[in-house]
C-alpha cells in the first residue's frame, strides 16, 4: 500500500482554470499525459460547466456554489448573487439583508470551493502551476485575480492569467499540424452575444508570427437564456440564426482558405447549424466542444513551466502582446553585443522587470526597436539629463521597465552612484516608449 502511494505522488500537474461570468471550468494536465483532461461535477460524465454563481442561505451565514446554489435559488431557500467578475471589477460592496459583502471576496470563495472538486483527482501540493483565463484580461482583471489568489494562499509557486486568445492560441498549438495549416476560426456562443476568434498565420516568417482578432456579434443574442419554449417560434429562432451564421462564415471567409473551425460554448447544442454548418464542412474540419479554453489554460500552463519546441516555432502577437523585440547593445568581454529586454509576444500586463548597468561615459541610454509585424527597426535615446560627470564605467543606473498597453513601454530609471567611490546623486528620468 505504500509503495503505491509514493508512486501515484510523483505525478506532477497543472492546471487551466476558465473563469467565466455565467460558467467556469477546469482542466488539468499530467506530467504523464500528452493530453488535459477537463473536471466533470459528475463522475463518469462530461458534465464540465460549473454555474458561476453563489447563493446564501436565508438568515443563516451558509453559502453554496455552482448547481447546488441555483437549485437552491430556484427552490427560494437562498439569495442569488451573480456577475461575480462584473461585480469584482467594479469593486463595489454588494448588500445582502443589509449586509454589505466584498465583492472580490465572494469570487474568492468561489474559486476556492471549485478548487476542492478537484481532491478527487490531486492534492494542491501535486500541482506545479495554474493558470487562470478569462473572456477580457486587462490591468483592472490582473488586480482582481492577484488578489483573488493572494487571499487563497495556494501552495502553488507558478499562477498566471491570460484571455481567451491566448488560451485558443495555446490549445490549437497541441493539434495536429494539417489544423494550423491556413486561419483557423472559432465561434463561441451561449445564446447571447457570438464572439468570433480570428487566427491568421503567417508561415512566411520565422518564428511563424501569429494573430488573433475577436469581434462580437450582438445581434445573434437571443431575448431568453435559450431558445423559446414555444415550437413555432423556437422554429423561427434557430433557422434565423442559422442564415445569420451562414452569412458571417461566408463574408469571413471569403477570397481567404480556413483549415479549421471551431464551435465552442453551448449554444449549438440544439444542432441549429444546418445551412451554415454544410457551408463550413466544405474542404474544412468542424469541431464542437466546450471546454477549449480551460484546455488551452492547462496546457499554456505546463508551456511556461517548461517550454517545448513546438512553441518555440509560433510567436503570438495579438492585442495585448508586445509586437516588437525591445534590447540595448552592450559590452561584454570587450565585445558589442545584443541584450534583450522584451521579446515579442510578451503579454504587456506580465511585463516588470529590472537590470542594472554601468555606462562607459555617455549620458543616454539607447534603446533598440525592431518591429515584427514590418516597419522598420530604430533607435530610442532616452537621455540622462545632469547626470554627474565620473570616470569611464563608474556610473552605475538602475533601469526599470513595465507596459501600460501593448505599444507603451514605462522606463524608469535611477543613478546607483558606484559602490563606496561615488554616491548616487537621487537623479532620476523615466521616458514612456512607443512600440
Amino acid at each position: 500500500m505504500s509503495l503505491l502511494r509514493g508512486v501515484k505522488n510523483t505525478r506532477r500537474y497543472v492546471l487551466g482554470y476558465d473563469l467565466g461570468e455565467e460558467v467556469s471550468q477546469i482542466s488539468f494536465l499530467a506530467s504523464d499525459s500528452d493530453l488535459p483532461e477537463t473536471l466533470s461535477t459528475l463522475a463518469g460524465a462530461e458534465l464540465y460547466n460549473i454555474p458561476t454563481v453563489l447563493c446564501k442561505r436565508r438568515e443563516v451565514n451558509q453559502w453554496f456554489y455552482g448547481k447546488e446554489a441555483l437549485s437552491r435559488i430556484e427552490n427560494e431557500d437562498g439569495i442569488k448573487v451573480d456577475n461575480l467578475i462584473q461585480k469584482a471589477r467594479d469593486g463595489k460592496r454588494i448588500e445582502i439583508n443589509g449586509t454589505g459583502y466584498d465583492p472580490v471576496s465572494l469570487l474568492t470563495l468561489f474559486v476556492k470551493r471549485t478548487l476542492s472538486l478537484l481532491s478527487m483527482e490531486m492534492s494542491m501540493t501535486m500541482v506545479d502551476a495554474i493558470v487562470f483565463t478569462t473572456s477580457t484580461m486587462d490591468a483592472r482583471m490582473i488586480e482582481v485575480l492577484s488578489e483573488v489568489t493572494g487571499a487563497l494562499s495556494l501552495p502553488v509557486k507558478n499562477i498566471f492569467y491570460q484571455s481567451y486568445e491566448d488560451s485558443f492560441y495555446n490549445y490549437m498549438l497541441y493539434q495536429p499540424d494539417d489544423l494550423l495549416t491556413h486561419s483557423v476560426i472559432a465561434y463561441y456562443y451561449n445564446f447571447g452575444t457570438l464572439t468570433v476568434y480570428d487566427m491568421k498565420l503567417n508561415h512566411k516568417t520565422q518564428p511563424i508570427v501569429v494573430t488573433i482578432d475577436k469581434e462580437n456579434y450582438d445581434e445573434f443574442a437571443l431575448s431568453g437564456s435559450g431558445f423559446s419554449e414555444d415550437p413555432s417560434q423556437r422554429i423561427e429562432e434557430k433557422k434565423h440564426l442559422d442564415e445569420k451564421l451562414l452569412e458571417l462564415s461566408e463574408r469571413l471567409m471569403e477570397g481567404r482558405i480556413v483549415s479549421s473551425v471551431f464551435l465552442l460554448g453551448d449554444g449549438y447544442k440544439d444542432q441549429w447549424t444546418q445551412k451554415s454548418l454544410e457551408f463550413l464542412c466544405r474542404g474544412k474540419r468542424v469541431f464542437q466542444g466546450n471546454n477549449l479554453f480551460s484546455k488551452g489554460a492547462s496546457i499554456a500552463a505546463r508551456e511556461k513551466v517548461g517550454e517545448s519546441d513546438r512553441f518555440s516555432k509560433y510567436v503570438l502577437l495579438d492585442a495585448d502582446k508586445l509586437k516588437a523585440n525591445v534590447g540595448l547593445m552592450v559590452k561584454k568581454q570587450g565585445k558589442e553585443v545584443y541584450h534583450a529586454l522584451l521579446d515579442a509576444g510578451e503579454n504587456w500586463y506580465d511585463v516588470n522587470g529590472s537590470l542594472d548597468l554601468i555606462l562607459e561615459q555617455e549620458p543616454y541610454i539607447e534603446i533598440m526597436i525592431t518591429p515584427l509585424t514590418g516597419g522598420e527597426k530604430h533607435i530610442q535615446r532616452i537621455e540622462l539629463t545632469d547626470i554627474p560627470l565620473r570616470p569611464a564605467r563608474t556610473s552605475r543606473i538602475r533601469m526599470k521597465i513595465k507596459m501600460t498597453s501593448a505599444e507603451r513601454i514605462v522606463i524608469h530609471i535611477e543613478d546607483m552612484g558606484f559602490g563606496e567611490l561615488y554616491e548616487s546623486s537621487g537623479l532620476s528620468w523615466t521616458e514612456e516608449v512607443k512600440v
